[in-house]
């Protein structure tokens, strides 16, 4: 499990590398959702997004993302 949360760790790194001044939050969520969704779904196969996810703004999103992202 290390090991996965390792390589998710070096992809959100990687994202972080690419970005560029016309990055916007939607996109840092998209990527960034992208990786721990499918992170989670690898370890948790019944894993679900949590359920207020699509009703909260993309602000809140980029800032639970990133605590996950410092937690691990």
């Amino acid at each position: 499990m290390d090991n996965t949360f390792n390589f998710m760790k070096t992809f959100l790194a990687m994202g972080e590398l690419t970005e560029n001044k016309n990055t916007t939050i939607a996109d840092k969520v998209k990527y960034k959702q992208r990786i721990v969704f499918a992170t989670m779904k690898s370890l948790i196969p019944h894993w679900e997004a949590p359920s207020d996810w699509d009703k909260i703004s993309d602000e809140d999103k980029l800032k639970r993302l990133i605590q996950i992202e410092k937690t691990i």
